[in-house]
Order: structure tokens, then C-alpha cells, then sequence
């Protein structure tokens, strides 16, 4: 009874040992990675501006910034851009102390205003516009689409063309035929959007930065997936 047990837990192992590599073989197969990247002329430009200043009366400030606040966004309404697509936060107040004796020596209070342009040959009226009003900082220039997930869509298909590709030429030169599809997956990455963004940079005013003709360049979205192909 026990030799039979025994010779029936023996049958088990080899047939699992010869039912291991007959898996794995069903399981192979030609696993490629493919990355493209699509660029378009961006149509779109995201703004953001703070107005800044400093002094012993709060009040005063706070009506200057309001003043300048309400000149911004009444340009941004003559240019046609809608409310929602415009926004300012509550005015933000420092208290500013001399480190050295503890002296409170004012008040500094600054705004930001977010404005999202869709019109980009209105960009140079806006920005000069913006600076003429009296904006402090241009805190960031953002360029950008409207149609995100068409231009996304399009880097995802052509990053699967190229995996395609990359997968029958790794078959034609190993000897084997390509088969269908078994598994697809976006990259850890899927998508890696690069834009244009203008910064401030130290000791430079707004304006200065600005000179010259508005080139809107482009703007790039690149996509990864893996693609596992099966041999027939």
C-alpha cells in the first residue's frame, strides 16, 4: 500500500516536470516596446501673473492691487476671454520685520491672476496689455492644446505602429512568422508631454524678456507601450 502511494506521488512530479515546459512554450512569444512622439503647433497659452507691493498702509495697498486686479481682467474681457477661463486669489499680506532690531517696517501684499488664452494671436496684446496694467511678475507661461487626448491618442497608435515594426523585424530575422497580439500594455510613462514655459528670470523685467516676435514653436507628446506578439 505504501510502495503504491509512493509510485503514485512519483507519476504526479513527472508529469508536472513534463507539463512545465509545454506552459511556458504556449506563453512565448516576441515581447517589443514602442515609443513615439507627435508635435503640433500649440493654440492655446496659460498665463500666470502676480501684482505685487509694498508699504506702511494696508488700505492703500490693497487699493492699488485691487486697482491693478480690475485693469487686468477688464483687458481680459476686451480681448474676449470668458470669465471662467479667468482667476485671481485673495490678496495674500506679509508683515515684513528688520531681522536685526525686530522692527515691523510694513506690509508687503501680492495677487495672482490666472488667465487661459485660447486665441494665441491675441498672445502679445495680453502680455504687453498685462504688463501695462501693472503686473509685477509674469510667474509662468504655459503653452498648451485644447484637444489633449487627440494628440495623446495619435502618439499612443503611432508608438503601436512602431512596436509593430519593431516585432516583424525581429521575426524575419530570427527565422519565425509573426502572430496575433497577445498582450498590450502602456509604458510606466504613458505619456510624457513637453510645452514651453517662460520663467522669470532674476533681475530682469517682464518686458525685457518678452522682446522680440511670439513664436509658438511646438508641442510634443510622446507614448510608450509593450506589445507582446505570439510566434506561429
Amino acid at each position: 500500500m505504501v510502495i503504491k502511494k509512493m509510485l503514485n506521488v512519483i507519476l504526479l512530479i513527472l508529469s508536472l516536470v513534463v507539463l512545465i515546459p509545454y506552459s511556458y512554450a504556449n506563453e512565448g512569444g516576441i515581447e517589443v516596446i514602442g515609443t513615439e512622439k507627435v508635435s503640433v503647433v500649440p493654440d492655446m497659452a496659460k498665463f500666470s501673473f502676480s501684482i505685487n507691493d509694498r508699504g506702511n498702509i494696508l488700505a492703500q495697498l490693497k487699493e492699488k492691487i485691487d486697482k491693478k486686479t480690475a485693469s487686468l481682467v477688464s483687458l481680459c474681457k476686451k480681448l474676449g476671454i470668458e470669465k471662467k477661463n479667468i482667476s485671481s486669489s485673495e490678496m495674500s499680506i506679509y508683515p515684513q520685520y528688520n531681522y536685526e532690531t525686530k522692527k515691523f517696517i510694513g506690509y508687503e501684499v501680492s495677487r495672482d491672476i490666472k488667465v487661459t488664452l485660447n486665441d494665441l494671436i491675441k498672445y502679445s496684446e495680453l502680455l504687453n496689455g498685462a504688463i501695462g496694467a501693472g503686473i509685477t511678475t509674469i510667474k509662468r507661461i504655459e503653452l498648451d492644446i485644447k484637444d489633449r487626448s487627440k494628440l495623446e491618442n495619435k502618439a499612443l497608435g503611432a508608438a503601436i505602429d512602431v512596436a509593430r515594426n519593431k516585432a516583424e523585424i525581429i521575426a524575419k530575422n530570427s527565422g519565425v512568422k509573426l502572430g496575433k497580439v497577445i498582450n498590450v500594455k502602456e509604458g510606466s510613462s504613458p505619456f510624457e508631454v513637453g510645452s514651453y514655459d517662460f520663467m522669470e528670470r532674476s533681475g530682469q523685467s517682464p518686458m525685457a524678456q518678452q522682446q522680440g516676435a511670439f513664436e509658438p514653436g511646438e508641442i510634443s507628446v510622446t507614448a510608450t507601450v509593450v506589445v507582446k506578439y505570439k510566434i506561429n
